[in-house]
């Protein structure tokens, strides 16, 4: 029977009971240890998914994944630290001199599977840059985004307090009307930009580029949404870009959120938008959140499901239609992408990749189901004037015309 270790401080990070030296930092919790083992694997940034909100946080644990590595770091915790062949993660993650043979049914040609050299071919190595140059400009644009928000958000703080100069912001900001407006608007423009980076999309004729961003759009919203409340410690709320949320159910805020909250922003909320908010935590933020998606799968998500809407015949309107050159296309760069992503997985020594990969593409319907709630919880919110949307979301989102 092993004895336990022995507790020797509170952890210097998180407060926790702490039994040791982990990566540079004495005395460290088991918990602090992990978080930081995997948030290096996993290329954790440190831009704030939070704006403002985790600096409140009392707990290390409930503050966003970013902050929460940041704060490791600052503590003392070193990258360097890490012994890649000590842990089966980290060895698949760092190790690359050496590599288990591939099946062919991979859909990988590998000439010869003995040596890992030749593995290394001109071809594989493309495919690498591909999807690493792919996630780079994704993560880019999403931390313009944040910044956009970010800034908007100032503004807003800043007329308040010229208002009234006893304003304070809540923990939990409650979604507004104003809200739903600017962070939409921002989510459009940045998926507009988004798309325009991908290989092959300019190239498509004008009218099946508007079809794949109408069809795409409110599910760059589910994705982009559903992806920032994932990486956030807060259960049963659904957050969106700037930090406000729709809680599943209002009592469960702290009173101090609760007070903020009108009467009609409540009844709105148990009534009109229940179904989307309930839907969005249960088919989106905890599939994310058990996936824990990485930087590579998310940008790979995006691009199969923004290539996959419209990408067949529909007889309502020749708007809806793909043509055959654009088909063939989008074809192409779905087949570029997932190898690329198959090539990361092969490069990270992830076991068992297939299969993770099948889980990423599961949480297609889930996806699916939410966007079919919001979009119809926003239009609710669009025919009785209770946001007002801009031009081109209105064009994106409910094919309104100019």
């Amino acid at each position: 029977m092993t004895a336990n270790k022995e507790v020797i401080g509170p952890c210097l990070i998180c407060g926790e009971d702490a039994t040791g030296k982990h990566y540079g930092v004495q005395p460290c919790c088991a918990g602090c240890k992990t978080f930081f083992r995997r948030a290096v694997i996993q290329r954790q940034d440190t831009k704030c998914r939070r704006p403002g909100a985790c600096e409140q946080e009392a707990s290390v644990r409930k503050m966003c994944r970013a902050c929460r590595y940041k704060k490791c770091l600052d503590i003392g915790m070193s990258k360097e630290a890490l012994q890649p062949r000590r842990d089966l993660i980290g060895c698949r993650r760092f190790s690359v001199n050496r590599r288990p043979s591939i099946a062919s049914s991979n859909g990988f040609q590998s000439p010869t599977e003995t040596d890992a050299a030749p593995l290394f071919s001109e071809v594989k190595n493309d495919l690498l840059k591909f999807i690493q140059k792919l996630t780079a400009t994704d993560e880019a644009i999403r931390a313009r985004k944040f910044e956009m928000i970010r800034t908007k958000m100032e503004a807003k703080k800043l007329a308040e307090l010229v208002k009234d100069a006893k304003w304070v912001p809540e923990k939990f900001h409650v979604m507004l009307a104003s809200d739903i407006s600017a962070v939409t608007q921002v989510e459009m423009v940045t998926m507009m930009e988004w798309a325009q980076t991908l290989p092959g999309f300019m190239s498509l004729p004008l009218m099946d580029r508007v079809t794949l961003l109408k069809r795409f759009a409110v599910h760059h919203l589910i994705l982009e949404h559903g992806y920032y409340t994932a990486g956030l410690n807060v259960q049963d709320v659904w957050f969106i870009s700037n930090g406000s949320c729709m809680p599943r159910q209002v009592n469960i805020l702290p009173e101090e959120s609760k007070r903020c909250v009108a009467e009609d922003r409540k009844w709105r909320q148990e009534k009109l938008y229940k179904e989307m908010t309930n839907r969005c935590i249960d088919e989106v933020v905890y599939p994310l959140r058990r996936l824990q998606l990485t930087p590579e799968e998310l940008c790979t998500l995006k691009i199969i499901m923004l290539f996959n809407c419209g990408n067949h015949y529909h007889t309502e309107d020749s708007l809806s239609f793909i043509s055959e050159e654009g088909r063939r296309i989008i074809i192409d760069i779905k087949n570029k992408v997932i190898a690329g992503l198959f090539q990361h997985y092969q490069h990270v020594r992830y076991n068992n990749y297939e299969e993770r990969f099948g889980n990423v593409i599961l949480a297609v319907s889930g996806i699916f189901s939410a966007a079919a709630a919001m979009i119809e919880s926003y239009q609710v919110m669009r025919l009785f004037k209770i946001v007002a949307f801009d031009q081109i979301s209105e064009h994106l989102l409910f094919d309104a015309e100019d």
